[in-house]
C-alpha cells in the first residue's frame, strides 16, 4: 500500500513497532517484518513501549503484542551453571557432530570453513581478523599454527579465508532476533526473503559456525526470549549441516544478574544439544575490569591493537583473550569433531 508511517516505539524483542500514519494520524502496532524501513533508521534505537491502543480518537484497535513466544528455558536461573573455558568433548558430542558433518557433506559444506555469527563484539576488526592477515604472534601457543592454516581455506572468489571474512550474519547492533529476520539482511548480497543467517550459510557453506550473542540481547529482551531465539539459531545451523560452536558473552556489569542468566541459557542449550561451548566469561574473569572497556559493554584492546599477539602483557585485554580462546576452541573442534 506504500502508506507512510512514523515509528514511535517498539516492543521488547523488536518484533512489533508502534506507528502512526502520516496522513490520518491513526496509531497502532505493526509487525516489523511487514514494514519497509527507511535507510539510516534503526528500530533498536526506539524506546520500548507497552502502550495500550484503544478505539476512538483516531487510534487503531489493538494492544501491544507480547514478545515472540518460546519455550521457557529449562535452566534454573537462580543456580550457577558452570562450564570449563574450552569445550570438553564427550562421546555424545562426537556422535552429534558426526551426524551434522555427514549432513553437511551431502549439502556441500566445507569443514575447513567457519562462519562468524554475532553482534558488534564479532563484527569488529579486533576479533579473528588478524589471523587472516598474518598479523599475529602465537608466542608460547605455537601449537595453534595448524588451526590458523587449516581455516585459511578460501571461502569463495574474493574471500581468502574465514578469519578475515566479513560475515553476513554478524553486524553491529544485531541481537539473536535480528540475525533471523530478513529485514536485516544485506540486499547487495542476500536473496529476497533471506535472513542474515541464511544468507551467510548459503554464501560460504561453512562446516562450523562460531556463535555469540548477548551484548545487545541483555538490554532488550528477557532470558526467556533469548532462549527462544538462540534455539532457533542453533536449530537452523544444525539443519543446514553446520556444527554450532556457542560462546558465553562478556557479562555487562550494569546488569550482571540478567547477563548471568542469559549465559546460563547458552550453557544449557549446548548441554542439551551436545554441541561445543566456550566459556568466554570464565576466561575473562580476573582480567582488569573483567576485560571490559570503560563503556561497561565492549572488550578491551591492547596497546597498538595487537589482539593476536599472545604476550603476557597483551593477555590482560579482553579481545586478546577472546581470540586465544576461540582459536583454541577451533583447534579442538577440528581435531576432535571434524575429521
Amino acid at each position: 500500500m506504500n502508506t507512510a508511517v512514523v515509528l514511535e516505539a517498539r516492543n521488547s524483542d523488536t518484533a512489533w513497532v508502534l506507528v502512526h500514519v502520516v496522513d490520518s494520524g491513526v496509531r497502532g502496532w505493526a509487525k516489523t517484518t511487514l514494514l519497509k524501513i527507511a535507510p539510516g533508521v534503526s528500530i533498536y534505537r526506539l524506546p520500548i513501549s507497552d502502550a495500550q491502543i484503544v478505539p476512538g480518537a483516531g487510534n487503531a484497535v489493538g494492544t501491544p503484542p507480547a514478545p515472540t513466544p518460546g519455550p521457557v528455558p529449562t535452566v534454573v536461573l537462580d543456580r550457577n551453571l558452570t562450564a570449563p573455558i574450552l569445550p570438553q568433548i564427550t562421546t555424545s558430542m562426537r556422535y552429534q557432530a558426526r551426524l551434522i558433518r555427514q549432513k553437511g557433506q551431502q549439502l556441500g559444506n566445507n569443514p575447513a570453513v567457519f562462519s562468524k555469527v554475532g553482534d558488534c563484539m564479532t563484527d569488529y576488526w579486533a576479533f579473528l581478523d588478524p589471523f587472516g592477515y598474518g598479523t599475529y604472534d602465537l608466542g608460547k601457543y605455537g601449537n595453534l599454527l595448524g588451526a590458523i592454516q587449516r581455516f585459511s581455506t578460501p571461502l569463495r572468489d574474493g574471500v581468502p579465508n574465514s578469519w578475515s571474512a566479513k560475515s553476513a550474519a554478524a553486524h553491529n547492533g544485531f541481537n539473536s532476533s535480528a540475525v533471523l529476520d530478513p529485514q536485516w539482511a544485506d540486499p547487495s548480497i542476500c536473496l529476497k526473503g533471506e535472513s542474515p543467517l541464511q544468507c551467510e550459510y548459503r554464501l560460504n557453506k561453512p562446516g562450523i559456525a562460531v556463535i555469540m550473542f548477548g551484548t545487545a540481547d541483555v538490554l532488550v529482551m528477557t532470558p526467556r526470549e533469548y532462549n527462544y531465539y538462540l534455539r532457533e539459531i542453533v536449530k537452523e545451523t544444525m539443519d543446514r549441516g553446520i556444527l554450532p560452536v556457542l560462546s558465553t558473552f562478556p557479562e555487562n556489569l550494569a546488569v550482571r544478574e540478567k547477563a548471568k542468566q542469559i549465559n546460563q541459557v547458552v550453557l544449557t542449550i549446548a548441554k542439551e544439544k551436545n554441541i561445543p561451548v566456550m566459556n568466554l566469561q570464565a576466561a575473562l574473569e580476573g582480567l582488569p575490569n573483567n576485560g571490559i572497556d570503560s563503556d561497561g559493554i565492549h572488550l578491551t584492546v591492547p596497546p597498538e591493537a595487537r589482539t593476536a599477539f599472545f604476550s603476557d602483557e597483551n593477555m590482560k585485554y579482553g579481545y586478546t583473550i577472546r581470540n586465544l580462546v576461540t582459536l583454541q576452541t577451533l583447534d579442538i573442534v577440528w581435531r576432535e569433531l571434524m575429521r
